[in-house]
């Protein structure tokens, strides 16, 4: 359990660097240039390579396998080297390691989660667009769009940097508003979160103990009625019992 939780923190913290990376500008930047690029595309190529060879090694059906993972191959190609073709690749590539967390993997697919990130969205958007209507052109620090998102948000997480502050009357409104809902907002998005992440790992969990009962239940029917196994269904109940030890000593040590 513990080294799961370990792994999704560690795939979510390299979309979310992948993503920076992926449309940050490296026109005007001492650090950020192509040529790194080039090697955190070629280091996430080496993972990949390395984390779908494990996933073919255990997988039963391995023709099978390869089948239904056509998009990992197509996401490890290197043709960043061909620039018409770099960033479409880079998309495939965050898109691949986005399907490897099941937790960013649910969010993506869950109602709920959807929804607050809808009405969130929504929310920004007006706000962005209504303080960038009220206050471009009269207030120097908002002079785009992207200044005016940044507002939003900045407002709507009570942060308040106070880098940018509305100077009309329709801004200053605005700004209340969203200081009033912002605590709500923050608070739905982060339940929902918490809540997402606790059922995406405790399903799994429950998923284990409910084949273990299994296991065990039969186990038992087994060894009530062990004078009449034959030799085969002797050999299965000690592997059987062999599986449940590892299993619970596996489940102690997380």
């Amino acid at each position: 359990m513990f080294w799961r939780v370990m792994y999704e923190i560690f795939i979510i913290m390299l979309v979310i660097t992948y993503a920076i990376l992926l449309f940050a500008d490296f026109s005007n930047h001492p650090l950020l240039t192509d040529e790194l690029m080039d090697k955190v595309d070629t280091g996430l190529i080496i993972l990949l390579i390395v984390e779908y060879l494990f996933r073919l090694w255990r997988a039963k059906d391995k023709r099978k396998f390869v089948f239904a993972n056509w998009f990992d191959l197509i996401a490890m190609i290197p043709l960043d080297s061909y620039l018409y073709l770099a960033r479409i690749m880079r998309v495939l590539r965050l898109v691949r390691i986005v399907r490897a967390s099941p937790f960013l993997l649910g969010i993506i697919r869950s109602g709920p989660m959807r929804q607050v990130f809808g009405v969130v969205t929504i929310i920004m958007l007006w706000s962005s667009t209504a303080i960038y209507l009220l206050e471009y052109g009269v207030n120097e620090n908002i002079k785009s769009f992207p200044d005016a998102l940044w507002w939003s948000i900045v407002t709507t997480t009570t942060v308040g940097y106070g880098d940018i502050s509305p100077v009309t009357a329709g801004g200053r409104i605005m700004a209340t508003i969203l200081m009033i809902t912002g605590i709500g907002m923050l608070g739905a998005l982060t339940a929902n979160f918490a809540t997402h992440w606790t059922e995406t790992h405790e399903s799994k969990s429950q998923e284990k103990d409910r084949l273990t009962e299994e296991i065990k239940k039969q186990a038992i029917a087994n060894i009530q009625q062990i004078e009449n196994l034959t030799e085969r269904e002797y050999e299965t109940l000690k592997e059987s019992v062999d599986l449940l030890y590892r299993r619970t000593r596996k489940k102690g040590e997380e």
